[in-house]
């Protein structure tokens, strides 16, 4: 395999990824707080790594996406 078909797919499998874990953490898994915010901070190093080394930026688009979901996944001592 040559550099771009792994990183095409590299990126397809984390655009899919990005969205079924923001999906997941944010409307799944409601009793387990701490659950849902390793599903969305798990991906989220992934792309960083990814953005690091390949220096694209669909990884770090994919990166912002994911961090605006962490304050909707955030636990609370009120919750």
């Amino acid at each position: 395999m040559n550099s771009e078909t792994t990183l095409f797919l590299l990126t397809t499998l984390m655009e899919l990824a990005t969205l079924v874990c923001a999906y997941l953490g944010l409307r799944l898994f409601k009793k387990n707080k701490w659950l849902r915010l390793a599903i969305i901070v798990v991906p989220l190093l992934i792309n960083a790594v990814l953005y690091l080394i390949y220096e694209t930026t669909p990884f770090f688009y994919l990166g912002v996406i994911l961090l605006l979901c962490i304050p909707f996944v955030w636990p609370r001592k009120s919750a």
